[in-house]
C-alpha cells in the first residue's frame, strides 16, 4: 500500500502536467472569448496603475489653464456624451458575432441593440457638432484673424503675426479623408475572417486605394519642400480636398465585396428556385445511410442539404479540409442540440455515429463557426 500511494500521486501529477504542456486545444476553443476579455481587463488595469504611478511626476508638465477668452478662431467643442455611446453600440455588434447561434451568424437581439445604440450615438454626435458648426458659420464664435471678436461678452484683440501663421518649417498637414477610409478597409479584412474571403480581398483592395490616396496627398507637400517651397497643402478646404475620383472606386469595391459575400445567403432564402427554373422541379432525393460532407471555409459546408433514413443509425463522414482550423458537425432541432460531433482541426476526417432521428427536418451547423449551416432531412 505504501508503494502504491506515491505512484498514484506521481501519476496524477504527470496527468496534470500533460494537460498544461500539451492541452486539448479543441476543449479550450470555447474559452477563447473569455481569455481575450481577461487580457483586455489586465491591460486596462496595467494602464490605470501606470497612469497613477506617473501622475505625480507629470503634474509639473501640465500647462497651466489659460485665463480669459480663447484666441480668435480657436474654440474647444462643448462636452458631448455621444463619443462614449457610439463605441458601446459597436461593442454590442461585436458581441453579437461572438454569441451568434441557432443557424444565424449573429445574435439577433444583441445585433439590433448594437445598431440602435450605434445609430443613436452617430446621430447625436452629428447633431451636437452641427450646432457648433452652424454657430461658427453665422459668426457667433469668431469672425477671422483680423479685428476683434465678441466671445463670452468680451472683446478679443487682434492676434500677433506669429499666432496667425506658423513659423517657417512648421505646418499642419492639409485635410485628407484617407486616415478615415483606411481603418474601414482593415475592418473589412477582420470581418472577412468571419464571413468569407470576398471581404478579405475587398478590404485589401480598399486598403490599397486608401494607401495610394494618402500617399498622394502627403506626397504633394513633400515634393513642394523638396523644390524649396513652404510645405503648403494644395487646399485647406476639406470639400475641395475630398478625392472625388478615388472614393467611387473605393465604394464600388466595398459594395462588390459585400454583395459577393451575401449572395449565398440571398440564394439560400429561395430554396429550390434554381432547380425549378432548370428542370421544372427537382427529383425526389433518396435517403443515404452513409452521407459525406466536407468543410473548406469558415462560412459554409460543401453541402447545404443531407437526406438520411428516418429512425435509422447513420454514419456521417465529415472531412475538414482547412489546415489548422477546427470544425465539426452538430445536428439541432429548434435550437436544441440532438448530436454534437467531435471538433478537430484539418486536414483530417471523422466518421460520426449519428443516432436514429425521427422523420422531419433538422439543422446541422459547425459549433465553432455558426454561419456554417445546412438542412438535414430525415425521411
Amino acid at each position: 500500500m505504501n508503494d502504491e500511494e506515491p505512484r498514484d500521486l506521481w501519476t496524477q501529477f504527470l496527468d496534470l502536467l500533460q494537460q498544461v504542456v500539451a492541452p486539448v486545444w479543441n476543449d479550450l476553443i470555447p474559452f477563447l472569448p473569455l481569455l481575450m476579455l481577461g487580457l483586455v481587463l489586465l491591460v486596462l488595469a496595467w494602464m490605470a496603475r501606470t497612469w497613477r504611478r506617473s501622475m505625480a511626476k507629470n503634474r509639473s508638465r501640465v500647462p497651466p489653464r489659460r485665463r480669459g477668452p480663447p484666441p480668435v478662431g480657436v474654440h474647444l467643442p462643448g462636452p458631448s456624451p455621444w463619443p462614449f455611446v457610439a463605441p458601446v453600440g459597436m461593442a454590442l455588434i461585436v458581441l453579437s458575432l461572438v454569441f451568434g447561434g441557432g443557424g444565424l451568424p449573429v445574435n439577433v437581439p444583441l445585433f439590433l441593440a448594437g445598431l440602435a445604440v450605434g445609430a443613436a450615438g452617430v446621430a447625436g454626435w452629428y447633431l451636437d457638432a452641427g450646432r457648433e458648426w452652424r454657430r461658427a458659420e453665422s459668426g457667433a464664435l469668431a469672425t477671422g484673424h483680423g479685428g476683434a471678436t465678441a466671445i463670452s461678452g468680451g472683446a478679443v484683440p487682434q492676434l500677433p503675426a506669429w499666432a496667425v501663421e506658423p513659423p517657417p518649417g512648421v505646418h499642419l498637414p492639409g485635410p485628407s479623408p484617407w486616415p478615415f477610409f483606411a481603418p474601414i478597409a482593415m475592418a473589412f479584412v477582420v470581418l472577412g475572417l468571419i464571413f468569407g474571403p470576398f471581404l478579405i480581398i475587398g478590404g485589401l483592395l480598399m486598403a490599397a486605394v486608401a494607401v495610394v490616396g494618402w500617399y498622394r496627398d502627403a506626397g504633394r507637400e513633400y515634393h513642394s519642400v523638396e523644390a524649396g517651397h513652404m510645405p503648403e497643402p494644395v487646399t485647406r478646404d476639406p470639400e475641395k480636398a475630398f478625392p472625388k475620383s478615388l472614393v467611387p472606386l473605393y465604394g464600388s469595391i466595398a459594395a462588390l465585396a459585400i454583395g459577393l459575400t451575401l449572395f449565398p445567403v440571398i440564394i439560400g432564402l429561395f430554396p429550390g428556385s434554381g432547380d425549378a427554373a432548370a428542370g421544372g422541379g427537382a427529383p425526389a432525393e433518396s435517403p443515404d445511410a452513409a452521407p459525406a460532407i466536407a468543410a473548406n471555409s469558415a462560412v459554409s459546408f460543401t453541402k447545404d442539404r443531407l437526406v438520411v433514413p428516418a429512425d435509422t443509425p447513420v454514419e456521417l463522414t465529415f472531412e475538414n479540409q482547412q489546415e489548422g482550423v477546427p470544425h465539426n458537425v452538430a445536428i439541432l432541432q429548434e435550437g436544441t442540440a440532438l448530436f454534437t460531433g467531435e471538433v478537430f482541426p484539418g486536414p483530417d476526417t471523422r466518421t460520426y455515429d449519428v443516432p436514429p432521428l425521427p422523420a422531419g427536418e433538422y439543422t446541422f451547423i459547425c459549433s465553432v463557426h455558426p454561419p456554417m449551416t445546412g438542412t438535414l432531412v430525415s425521411q
